[in-house]
């Protein structure tokens, strides 16, 4: 049977169901956010405690597997809800601001200070963290 051959309350029963399995195929993009917050963190502690170069070669090591891992999961997935796209480019938009507001003072200014790039390193992978928390809400509602 197709769509047009629906009674209306029929179709918007079927465009429910659609929506209903659309979300739940989209559960995987809350695992993604989540890693690159975690990768976030890790890398900008990384990046910030430990001395040059080996800071720099640490955290490059920790995000650049990351960053591919996450590329080629996301891109074998079938599907993503709707305004993913949007929601993903506000993420990593947020994301690079902070990264930059966090890493510029950091390292001209707190090479190594605990102090400096703990709360750095979570205000760099609040972005990625609080997708996946607006992500959820959307898909397992």
């Amino acid at each position: 049977m197709e769509m047009n051959d629906l009674d209306p309350a029929a179709a918007l029963a079927q465009a429910e169901r659609l929506k209903t399995m659309m979300n739940r195929h989209s559960r995987w993009v809350v695992r993604y956010q989540l890693m690159y917050g975690a990768a976030s963190f890790v890398m900008i502690l990384a990046l910030g405690l430990l001395d040059a170069p080996l800071g720099v070669v640490v955290s490059m090591v920790i995000w650049l597997p990351a960053t591919t891992a996450l590329s080629v999961y996301a891109a074998r997935q079938p599907v993503a809800y709707r305004g993913m796209a949007k929601t993903h480019g506000v993420m990593i938009g947020t994301w690079a601001v902070l990264y930059g507001i966090v890493l510029y003072p950091g390292i001209r200014f707190f090479p190594g200070n605990l102090a400096w790039w703990l709360p750095g390193a979570v205000l760099v992978a609040v972005p990625g963290f609080v997708t996946a928390y607006v992500t959820y809400r959307r898909v397992w509602a």
